[in-house]
């Protein structure tokens, strides 16, 4: 069985360190996200195009973890986002199968 903390941290240094191969590595085929700016976009492909827009479209980029939550084949992030000057506050809930991420839903607040 997969440690799922163990895989979440995994894919939080693979975002931050804006290493796409590595990412994908943790998405499942089918994979499925949905944050502010999108809603259910799947397949994998297209999530990867999303997230290249992401790290192509700033400057600087920090994805840092405050907490993690496991149960069962589910994690949670509570992290902070930091897109150039730009500091967002937000909560990603993953679904786990075999080692690969199902679905991320992402929660996102500006920071004031």
């Amino acid at each position: 069985m997969a440690d799922i903390r163990q895989l979440t941290a995994g894919y939080m240094a693979a975002f931050d360190a804006r290493d796409l191969d590595k990412l994908a590595d943790y998405l499942a085929d089918g994979f499925e996200l949905t944050d502010p700016e999108v809603t259910a976009l799947t397949p994998k492909g297209d999530v990867l195009d999303y997230i290249r827009g992401l790290f192509n479209g700033h400057e600087s980029l920090s994805f840092e973890a405050q907490s993690i939550l496991v149960d069962g084949d589910a994690s949670v992030i509570h992290f902070t986002l930091t897109l150039d000057a730009f500091v967002l506050d937000g909560v990603d809930v993953i679904t786990w199968k075999s080692g690969k991420m199902t679905s991320l839903q992402a929660y996102l607040t500006p920071r004031r």
